[in-house]
């Protein structure tokens, strides 16, 4: 967002020269900052310091726009420049966008706010380096989330107001995250920048507005980029500062310009701590983030309980203070863009029938409805993969069923799509409604879906931005657990101990990675705690039994169940770039494999479906890519040998889809189905080792 301030220089560069000012730091403050407990606030200043124009000449661009646009007179723009000079600018901003209408409203915005091509100052740089517990901004443009990407590598999790329900889970998971508060240009819907805006925020998102309560009452607050002019800042102060009026965390601002009398008025009204710099010196605000990081020196640290139930209490320690991942060196997760774009295949269930859009880089090539009430006979046909891992008819019965589902017209596109283009990637863009379904499975001639494209899922019910993507560390870390009842001869696995060593061994074998390994009695449920917390895992593999309770989803470890809620936290605060669960239903339980009778057969059909597993867990969490089960057949053996294939694929570079392809293939030449019960959510194009980097 544009800077809000009175007009100044727009960048550090025009203030005059002077020595920098060495700005006193609080020892709360500090202390705050140390223990993650402390939000930076960034307000337009801090985007102004990459040139982006200020309020006033931002409004000024929108009101000659609108002059133009609209063809209104010379009297119109008098009144709005006399608006203007009055500091009205939430009026203005009404009046504008009624006159151009929200799209063309929206696309001058993008114009003259992107920072696409600029720098990323100095300032965000090492805002994204300090530990706060998130990053929270006024500001639509993208330079906190291109800084750390550069300083951290990956994507932070980033929310709007539109994100609710993942906002309420990072704040209770005590996760980092950036919230761009009154919202992302890439978002219209999400903008907020007229009076009539801020009251739809305000008044018609109680949820928001809860969780926006919650977060500035459970932690300290730094403001950086504010002045008592900048009309955020008042209606920040309005809609939530003055509610707690008796106990709030200690609240801090970095602020230049401002007299002893608006000094003593937010101390006295708001309790926020001025930390003054002289006015026209915004190098001081850089310099102030580099003193935090050089103040930032261990400390013992009070133990803080996990929000997990039956977890141990552990210290928190700053990123910046150990070897996490974002002060290893770190590769990209995702490919290079490729030639060819990956292909979608959207599905929904709608009006008795499944709807299906077809594209190709972007470019629609059909659209097609299936037969209506279709529903039960794909679900019925999922029971059939419980008959046992050879490649027997009962895949072929389930395709079929798939096939006939989503239709004729379908499913001929696909395949011209698909033809002489083996490995292509395929997203398949599922609803709730269809995805517990292993659509992997289509028929396509002779073959199965999974096997002519590398087919991967699309997270479902959680945008991009909001799940972020984790960065991969160098060197690689993959914590790997294994065989974990073979103290119980009933519940061993041999198959699992051999896939869990291998998988060790292929790891460390490749030079790029180091492995913390969790086999049978040491797999207990504080040893995997302590490798989320200490470790920091890029790669999570399991390899063992899993199954349900009347709630969840589990994974049994040596001591106890491990549920989906109890994984949350971890996963949410140290998201693995890769997941692999390797045991029964681990990405959900299909649709008609549980119950039975006529009762069952209606539930289907009015679209009530199936078990969540992990995957939806996973992609909440942000984990990168998730690989799972949707079959209670899976082969002791059979699946070792997959995992083998998977991982020696990745280290050998290939995309995560591409990875579980090549497995398949392999899989079937041996005359195993097992390879194909699996299916790949999130990030398809995720790669964990870069072509040629293996010793």
């Amino acid at each position: 967002m544009p800077a809000r301030n009175p007009p100044e220089p727009a960048a550090p560069a025009a203030a005059p020269a002077a020595a920098t000012v060495e700005l006193p730091i609080p020892p709360q403050l500090l202390q705050h900052l140390r223990e993650r407990r402390l939000l930076l606030f960034a307000g337009a200043g801090l985007s102004a310091q990459a040139g982006l124009p200020t309020w006033r000449s931002l409004v000024q661009d929108v009101v000659d726009a609108t002059i133009a646009e609209a063809m209104q007179g010379e009297e119109s723009r008098r009144e709005l420049e006399s608006m203007i000079a009055a500091g009205k600018w939430l009026q203005i901003a009404d009046h504008c966008k009624l006159k151009l209408g929200p799209g063309e409203y929206a696309r001058l915005l993008g114009e003259r706010l992107s920072d696409s091509g600029r720098p990323v100052p100095e300032a965000h740089r090492l805002a994204v380096r300090l530990p706060f517990a998130a990053w929270v901004t006024t500001n639509y443009d993208k330079l906190l989330e291109r800084a750390y990407a550069e300083e951290r590598g990956g994507l932070p999790k980033t929310l709007t107001s539109l994100d609710t329900e993942a906002l309420g889970r990072l704040l209770f998971d005590g996760a980092p995250f950036v919230l761009k508060a009154h919202g992302d240009l890439d978002k219209p819907d999400s903008l907020v920048f007229t009076s009539r805006d801020y009251r739809d925020l305000i008044h018609g998102n109680a949820a928001f507005s809860a969780a926006f309560s919650a977060i500035l009452l459970t932690h300290s607050v730094l403001f950086v980029g504010y002045s008592l002019a900048d009309p955020d800042f008042n209606l920040l102060l309005d809609r939530q500062l003055l509610t707690f009026r008796g106990f709030a965390p200690e609240r801090y601002a970095l602020m230049s310009g401002i007299g002893k009398v608006e000094e003593e008025y937010l101390w006295r009204v708001c309790q926020i701590r001025v930390i003054h710099y002289p006015e026209g010196h915004h190098e001081a605000v850089p310099a102030f983030f580099q003193r935090l990081t050089d103040r930032l020196e261990p400390a013992p640290v009070a133990p803080v309980a996990s929000v997990a139930p039956m977890a141990r209490a552990v210290t928190v320690v700053p990123p910046a203070l150990h070897a996490t991942r974002a002060s290893r060196a770190t590769r990209a997760t995702r490919a290079p863009v490729a030639a060819a774009p990956p292909v979608a295949l959207a599905l929904e269930w709608r009006e008795g029938a499944v709807q299906a859009m077809l594209s190709d880089g972007g470019k629609v090539i059909a659209t097609a409805s299936g037969p209506r009430e279709a529903w039960a006979t794909p679900a019925a046909a999922s029971r059939l993969l419980e008959s046992g891992s050879a490649r027997d008819g009962s895949l072929g019965d389930c395709g079929s069923a798939l096939t006939r589902t989503l239709g004729a017209a379908t499913v001929k596109a696909l395949a011209r799509v698909l033809k002489g283009q083996s490995g292509r990637l395929l997203r398949l863009e599922l609803t709730r409604e269809v995805e517990r379904l292993p659509w992997e499975l289509l028929a396509l001639g002779g073959q199965t879906l999974a096997e002519l494209a590398a087919v991967f899922r699309a997270p479902v019910g959680v945008s991009e931005n909001a799940r972020g993507l984790p960065a991969v560390g160098s060197p690689l870390r993959a914590l790997v657990v294994a065989d974990t009842k073979s103290a119980q001869p009933a519940l061993a696995l041999p198959g699992a101990a051999a896939e869990g060593r291998a998988v060790a061994d292929e790891i460390r074998g490749s030079g790029i990675g180091e492995v913390r390994l969790l086999l049978g009695p040491e797999a207990t449920h504080d040893a995997v705690a302590r490798a989320f917390d200490e470790f920091d895992p890029d790669v999570f593999h399991f390899a063992g039994h899993a199954w349900f309770d009347e709630h969840e989803a589990y994974l049994e470890l040596a001591d106890r169940h491990l549920t989906a809620t109890m994984m949350r936290p971890w996963l949410t605060r140290h998201s693995p770039a890769f997941m692999f669960l390797n045991s029964h239903y681990t990405a959900f339980i299909p649709a008609g494999v549980e119950g039975q009778g006529g009762a069952h057969a209606e539930a289907i059909s009015a679209g009530l479906r199936g078990r969540p597993g992990f995957a939806d867990l996973a992609m909440r969490s942000g984990v990168g890519a998730f690989l799972g089960t949707y079959s209670g057949a899976i082969d002791d053996n059979g699946a070792r040998d997959f995992a083998l294939a998977i991982f020696r694929a990745l280290l050998q570079g290939a995309t995560a889809a591409g990875a579980l392809q090549a497995a398949r293939r392999l899989a079937s030449e041996q005359g195993s189905a097992t390879a194909l019960l699996y299916c790949l959510y999130g990030e398809g194009a995720l790669r964990l080792a870069a072509a040629g980097e293996t010793a």
